[in-house]
């Protein structure tokens, strides 16, 4: 190789690769003439002061350090072919021998660059095409169910904390001292009228259940919950509320792969009887859309923050005799009994068993439950009424 084709090759190089492609030679050399020969005229090349280099300052630098391992392989024994044969892989376009630094030129990097790109959309696109979305989740749940054997995933996905930090303390949770606020509690309280002031002072703080018995009086319409019927309608016209599947979707129904749209089609076609289920609106998009179908209660203050998912109760003509937990798991549980009835449990948490009271009260139409969720676990079960539609939303607070 000539020194002039030697140059216009090491000019299309990066600063990285001058420097090691020049540090590799040298060391391929000494383990290449052996270990007897160590005594190799090696430069110490400095990256930094390299870089502050100009182009001709590193090419007479290597061109240098060229020469002094050329002189040292003439005097070794070494012929000017044995030398070219010798470092001819070193200029090879695609130096797979030199580990991961592979010279790929630039245009090569933007054409990855680019398919992976439109990859990466037309699978996005993909995905909100409903009829892929739908047969990807269902290919999703059949594989989850498959490897359900080999590696139960579902304490990872019930998990709220996915890592764990070793060194956050964590609350201590409910500890029996806390269990005074509680035992005093004798009944639930309700109420009409409330003042948001009082909700905060007299229950919330207090962490004491309350009833609010028109706490859906400031609702606009009702249209969409005089009915089942008309609800399931409303649901699945809706093209959000239709679109998102739900999250733990629960129902006495046996049917294979049946979701909460399944259910609705069917109780808009007048096809379903004598069932109960429950769902979570847990896409942000399905949960923005069905915000709008209820009112806010007219009774919380504007301190308290709503979470980003709803959870929603339906039955008709169905004689529970099992309690269902209502697993709002935020601070402030809000239970809002739209239509029908519903009979609620609320007990409180261990270790606080023994000491405080548990309470069985009756949601009739139009009343709302108001729990904290650090001492009360609330379960509930549809009164075998025609039809019950229920609605339960998670609320934070600061006291």
């Amino acid at each position: 190789m000539s020194r002039q084709s030697y140059l216009r090759h090491l000019n299309r190089c990066t600063h990285t690769t001058f420097i090691f492609l020049l540090v590799r030679i040298k060391t391929s050399m000494k383990e290449h003439l052996g270990r007897e020969n160590q005594n190799v005229d090696v430069t110490e090349v400095d990256l930094v002061n390299f870089k502050k280099m100009t182009v001709q300052e590193k090419l007479d630098f290597i061109d240098d350090e060229i020469k002094k391992i050329y002189v040292f392989c003439a005097k070794s024994g070494y012929s000017s072919c044995q030398v070219e044969n010798f470092a001819r892989p070193f200029f090879q376009r695609n130096v797979h021998h030199l580990g991961n630094s592979i010279w790929v030129s630039g245009k090569a990097w933007k054409r990855r660059a680019v398919a992976l790109t439109t990859v990466l959309v037309a699978t996005f696109l993909l995905f909100r095409f409903d009829p892929a979305y739908r047969l990807a989740c269902a290919l999703s749940k059949q594989s989850a169910i498959q490897i359900l054997p080999v590696w139960d995933w579902t304490q990872l996905y019930s998990s709220r904390c996915w890592l764990q930090n070793p060194l956050y303390q964590g609350s201590p949770g409910l500890q029996l001292s806390d269990c005074e606020i509680c035992e005093g509690v004798d009944f639930v309280a309700r109420a009409n009228d409330l003042d948001p002031d009082q909700l905060v002072t007299w229950y919330i703080s207090r962490d004491a259940p309350l009833i609010v018995e028109d706490g859906t009086r400031a609702w606009a319409s009702r249209d969409n919950f005089s009915t089942l019927a008309s609800f399931a309608k409303m649901f699945v016209t809706d093209p959000v509320l239709s679109r998102y599947r739900s999250c733990q979707f629960a129902t006495n129904l046996r049917q294979k792969d049946m979701d909460h749209v399944d259910l609705l089609e069917k109780l808009a076609q007048g096809r379903m009887d004598r069932f109960y289920a429950q769902w979570e609106n847990c896409n942000a998009w399905a949960y923005k859309a069905f915000r709008r179908v209820f009112q806010r209660p007219y009774f919380l203050p504007s301190t308290i923050g709503l979470a980003s998912s709803s959870w929603v109760f339906l039955s008709a003509n169905y004689s529970g005799k099992m309690f269902k937990p209502v697993q709002v798991q935020h601070d402030l549980v809000i239970f809002m009994q739209v239509r029908g009835s519903s009979r609620v449990r609320l007990e409180p948490w261990q270790p606080c068993t023994s000491v405080c009271s548990t309470f069985h009260e009756t949601l009739s139409e139009g009343n709302v439950l108001v729990a904290t969720d650090f001492l009360w676990k609330i379960d509930y079960i549809p009164s075998n009424n025609a039809e019950n539609i229920a609605i339960a939303i998670g609320g934070s607070f600061d006291t």
